[in-house]
């Protein structure tokens, strides 16, 4: 006969047999997520090694590119070389500059190129890039968001570029190199007096101080050079260029046209071609009027 206040044999049995279940039901959840953990730990991984990259540059030297260069507030200094970047290849070792800046600065130096002298093209293209230096991009070497060129470095540019031809400065434009649609130009020698005089006409661009130089403006000399190179940048794939829709209907006539010499004339001559029809039309108007 069993007493009703202790378990018998049988009972003794089962108990711990329940136990043992009741404890598997407890755990299922928490192995549930610890596989789950243990499956998307590499994501997690890469997901901190991706931020890490990110802000790497600006945690090792507390160095953020400037916003009002229009530079990514949030990254220091990169290393971008072999990626996208189109232009400025001496600051791709350590630069603020992205694809759509070097695109700009290509821009820009297009007219600077147009029949200009080797010495001066050569000079105007250093000059130009120098929004690609990373001391330039963190605004080091900024005054009045405008880059701080040395004066050693204006007197290059100015004495390389003192025979070419260039329009004078007006309608709130700066100095401009002389192009085809131009209507006034002089040499150089007969604008600007001076290479700070040459310097501060060029749009986006000052004359530093001589106690400046070399440290506190812009020399000609990369960043990468003497402070070596950034982070290395995450490698994000270009995006294939999108030929025009109309290539599509005259594609080799269009690649022999896109590579002729008397294209890029014509470019040049635009322009003046557009004026000329606006000029023919009004007076077209007028005389039928009359």
């Amino acid at each position: 006969m069993t007493s009703w206040g202790f378990p018998g044999p049988a009972m003794g049995v089962m108990l711990p047999s329940l136990a043992l279940q009741l404890d598997e039901a407890a755990a299922a959840p928490l192995v549930d997520v610890a596989t789950a953990a243990l499956r998307h730990a590499p994501l997690v991984v890469l997901c901190v090694l991706q931020l890490y990259v990110a802000g790497v540059g600006a945690s090792e030297t507390g160095e953020t590119c400037s916003k009002s260069l229009g530079f990514n507030e949030s990254q220091g200094p990169k290393d971008r070389s072999n990626q996208d970047l189109q232009f400025c290849k001496e600051h791709h070792k350590r630069t603020c500059c992205e694809r759509n800046h070097t695109r700009q600065v290509l821009n820009t130096f297009t007219a600077f190129s147009h029949e200009r002298s080797p010495s001066c093209t050569q000079m105007s293209r250093l000059a130009l890039c120098s929004k690609c230096d990373a001391d330039v991009g963190i605004g080091r070497l900024i005054e009045e968001n405008l880059v701080a060129l040395c004066p050693s470095f204006c007197a290059r540019w100015y004495n390389a570029c003192i025979e070419d031809f260039f329009a004078p400065p007006g309608s709130g434009h700066g100095l401009q190199p002389c192009g085809p649609g131009a209507l006034v130009c002089s040499p150089l020698k007969e604008i600007a007096e001076d290479p700070k005089a040459f310097c501060q006409a060029v749009p986006g661009f000052a004359m530093g101080a001589e106690e400046d130089e070399p440290d506190n403006c812009f020399d000609g000399i990369p960043a990468a050079k003497t402070r070596g190179k950034g982070p290395r940048a995450p490698w994000v794939k270009p995006s294939p260029p999108r030929d025009p829709w109309y290539r599509r209907f005259w594609p080799s006539g269009y690649r022999h046209l896109m590579n002729s010499q008397l294209y890029h004339q014509a470019q040049g001559y635009m322009p003046g071609a557009i004026i000329a029809c606006v000029v023919g039309l009004f007076s077209w108007f007028v005389f039928k009027g009359d």
